[in-house]
């Protein structure tokens, strides 16, 4: 059989240490509030809940950094930007050519096609 006596003496120091260990962080935690006490918290109580409702404890939040936009996004505000724009001036008749059309070739009035155009025989 196996003797349960040593394993309960072997738990029981572990507490005993865990126990000290947690006597020092409360200390330690009770100095840098500034609040004077010694040994650890009562039974049952939540040290987090006392963290909250203290009026003079200031905890750090963490900050995202800055979000910038890329050369490519900039472009495309500012492009939707000019097209609104100009389809303000087009709505008010204000507008002197469409926006973002092709340039066509003219068509001559004797149906040849036109000189840059490349014929094939």
């Amino acid at each position: 059989m196996i003797d349960l006596n040593d394993a309960v003496s072997l738990l029981q120091a572990k507490r005993k240490e865990l126990a000290d260990e947690l006597d020092a962080v409360d200390k330690a935690l009770a100095a840098l509030r500034g609040v004077g006490g010694s040994g650890s918290a009562a039974p049952g109580a939540n040290p987090a809940a006392s963290l909250e409702t203290a009026p003079s404890v200031v905890l750090p939040t963490k900050l995202k950094p800055r979000r910038t936009l890329t050369d490519e996004h900039k472009r495309a505000l500012s492009e939707g930007r000019r097209k609104a724009h100009h389809s303000k001036a087009a709505a008010a008749g204000l507008a002197r050519e469409p926006i973002d059309q092709a340039p066509a070739l003219a068509s001559t009035g004797d149906g040849r096609q036109p000189r840059l155009v490349k014929r094939t025989k």
